[in-house]
């Protein structure tokens, strides 16, 4: 197959992106914005088809990247958190995001994309990426492209991520099951506006499990490392989640990796940018991946819009990527790594916090995102000491 795109002219564009997820269709949308000739490469039918995820995005990103409502399947108030110790219900009086279908919402970056100028091209996997001193070659099995810059943005299996940043250990990787359930009336009552956070380790090895409502069915998962998965029966755990709930499945249960390193500094190499899953842009503490790949999709056409309109040197693109990263998302990533390796060590317990409602409200905001993390971590660290004294 690879052999047969050789023998097509390369295309000749200002940048190929490799993934139409959230982080690779931000960074084509402002690329095109910017006038720049943008290709993107999907390699499935439909943009982020079918993407194994809660779904959840705060209302702040939404506002941020003037995404409108309409677009949501589902808007958010506030969680209910369930336990083996109890059941709690924090609402908060306005929206604080929405649940979203990721094909859907994939479909709706896509059309932005090609407003602004940009292409998608689905069914199209990128075969082979191999960079010179002057471009990168992009071979596909019957297209050839010639980009001055590539964003790779192909998800946590990335073969251009893995050459370049190494692949993920067991213990840096997340693994989450989830299927779909029907939408009941009663459930739909019971829990109207809210998402459903279930913690303890009755409902996660090391993690926690979701319960969020879509327009038509509801997203039940579990959440774990992928190293505690292998010495557990997950689907167990789900089972046990869905009999809590009251549902039951419509359709087979599906595994996802997730990155769950904290803020990696290997992921340019020099004609290259890794955005998005592919970089371990993900929230290790709770797995949040869509506010922070739209964000690192951003930064990375910035980076690379700065190179091509002969601002910074080529040199200088990855200093001024990393440069940004670190300003906007990457101190919380590193301080939720330190979080996390905490609870592994189970030097901290959910089920110890669950019993002030002070440290129930910064849970809550915390899997909302509401607050800003840094904030949340001042915030748990002054209330801790009163926890433990109880």
């Amino acid at each position: 197959m690879e052999i047969l795109a050789w023998l097509y002219v390369a295309e000749s564009v200002d940048a190929v992106v490799i993934g139409a997820g959230p982080a690779g269709l931000s960074a084509a949308e402002k690329l095109a914005e910017e006038g720049f000739h943008v290709i993107v490469l999907e390699k499935e039918a439909k943009p982020n088809y079918e993407k194994l995820c809660g779904g959840y995005v705060p209302a702040s990103v939404f506002e941020l990247f003037s995404i409108p409502e309409a677009i949501a399947d589902y808007s958010v108030k506030g969680v209910k958190i369930v336990a083996s110790s109890g059941e709690w219900t924090i609402e908060f009086d306005e929206v604080v995001g929405y649940n979203v279908d990721r094909t859907k919402f994939a479909e709706y970056l896509a059309r932005r994309v090609e407003k602004a100028g940009g292409e998608v091209l689905t069914n199209t996997m990128a075969l082979k990426v191999e960079q010179d001193d002057k471009g990168v070659t992009v071979v596909c099995r019957d297209q050839c492209f010639r980009a001055k810059m590539v964003v790779a943005a192909d998800g946590v299996y990335s073969r251009v991520g893995g050459m370049i940043r190494g692949g993920f250990s067991a213990e840096e990787l997340g693994l989450a099951i989830q299927v779909k359930s029907s939408l009941s009336k009663s459930f739909a009552k019971s829990i109207g506006g809210l998402n459903v956070i279930f913690l303890g380790r009755e409902f996660s090895p090391l993690g926690y499990a979701y319960a969020f409502p879509k327009r038509s069915h509801v997203d039940v998962g579990v959440g774990t490392l992928v190293a505690r998965a292998r010495e557990v029966d997950m689907e167990k755990y789900l089972d046990r989640v869905l009999s809590r709930c009251g549902l039951s499945r419509v359709s087979k249960a599906r595994y996802a990796a997730v990155p769950l390193t904290g803020p990696l500094l290997n992921i340019v190499d020099r004609r290259i940018l890794l955005a998005g899953d592919s970089a371990g842009h993900v929230a290790p503490l709770i797995g949040e991946g869509i506010k922070f790949a739209l964000t690192a999709g951003r930064l990375a056409a910035e980076s690379i819009v700065e190179y091509l309109n002969n601002r910074i040197s080529l040199c200088g693109v990855e200093k001024f990527y990393l440069c940004r990263l670190k300003k906007s998302f990457y101190g919380r990533l590193k301080l939720e790594k330190i979080v996390l390796k905490l609870f592994k060590k189970r030097k901290m317990s959910s089920s110890k916090f669950l019993r002030d409602p002070k440290m129930r409200e910064i849970i809550a905001e915390l899997y909302l995102d509401k607050r800003e993390f840094q904030q949340l971590f001042l915030a748990s660290l002054l209330r801790i000491p009163l926890v433990f004294l109880k």
